[in-house]
């Protein structure tokens, strides 16, 4: 009989969660190429909007972490506006 592994969770990460810093920059980083696209002589609002979206992805992230944070008794939380 063989044993079968069971399958990942949808959207488990393969490598380990990035720190604070590497969120907020990344955060940071696609906030200024979406003012890139807007102010750019293409104006190319698609791809402000992509980066945008990005952005807050990076920002739920680093929320679910503070709050994963807090819960496991690692320290304070993050408070969302």
């Amino acid at each position: 009989m063989t044993m079968k592994r069971k399958a990942k969770a949808a959207g488990a990460p393969d490598r380990p969660l990035p720190s604070l810093p590497q969120l907020c920059t990344e955060a940071a980083d696609h906030v200024a190429r979406a003012r890139i696209a807007l102010y750019d002589e293409t104006l190319d609002a698609d791809q402000a909007l992509l980066h945008l979206d990005d952005a807050i992805s990076c920002l739920k992230r680093l929320l679910a972490q503070g709050r994963t944070s807090h819960a496991n008794g690692q320290g304070p939380s993050l408070r969302s506006a």
